[in-house]
């Protein structure tokens, strides 16, 4: 599997992924791909340390997820997702990132995705089983932006829709894994419950 994104979502995704891959002894190995370090305005939304301060933060989960002697194994790839070549030889692909380049670049493949995101308190979950104009009209242009709102944090207020999105993620992944009916498109918010997808023409 590979997995795109090693922030707030990206790096909760792995965090309850491999425990409970390896609760269930499944096996293989997860590539994390983020070409960013870990900044002190990480903490606390994101699963790094003081310590992980100005390390790449796929390192810092490599090194502390993956074990040898475990046959599911945990890479970490330095790299920021920029073209389509990079996602060649994986069976499962879920991307976690604040950019809409990477997203389209994943909802190009023939291999099974999820597109994972939030912002604030809220999140969105698309599967490749999603109706393909569902996809594109949810994947708007956009500029980079947190998985908080801009300011929450500042005014102390750190809100949860990534830890729910990985929720989602996870279960996705351990599903498609198995081979078991995974988890379907989802939107939602923790303050306002689950929320509708815009109509679209199939």
């Amino acid at each position: 599997m590979l997995l795109i994104g090693a922030g707030g979502i990206g790096s909760q995704v792995l965090e309850l992924l491999t425990a409970g891959l390896r609760r269930v002894g499944l096996t293989g190995s997860i590539t994390v791909m983020d070409g960013d370090v870990v900044e002190t305005s990480n903490l606390g939304h994101q699963r790094y340390t003081k310590t992980d301060v100005g390390r790449p933060k796929v390192t810092c989960l490599a090194e502390r997820l993956d074990d040898a002697n475990s046959t599911l194994r945990v890479v970490g790839d330095v790299n920021n997702l920029r073209n389509q070549g990079q996602l060649e030889g994986y069976d499962l692909v879920m991307v976690c990132v604040d950019r809409p380049e990477p997203r389209r670049l994943v909802h190009g493949l023939t291999t099974p995705w999820l597109d994972v995101r939030c912002s604030g308190d809220g999140w969105v979950v698309l599967p490749s089983t999603a109706p393909q104009s569902l996809v594109a009209r949810m994947t708007p242009d956009h500029e980079p932006k947190s998985c908080q709102v801009e300011g929450a944090l500042n005014a102390g207020n750190l809100e949860f829709g990534f830890a729910v999105a990985a929720a989602y993620g996870a279960q996705w992944a351990l599903q498609s894994w198995r081979g078991a009916q995974p988890p379907v498109q989802t939107m939602g918010s923790l303050t306002y419950g689950a929320l509708r997808f815009p109509e679209v023409v199939a």
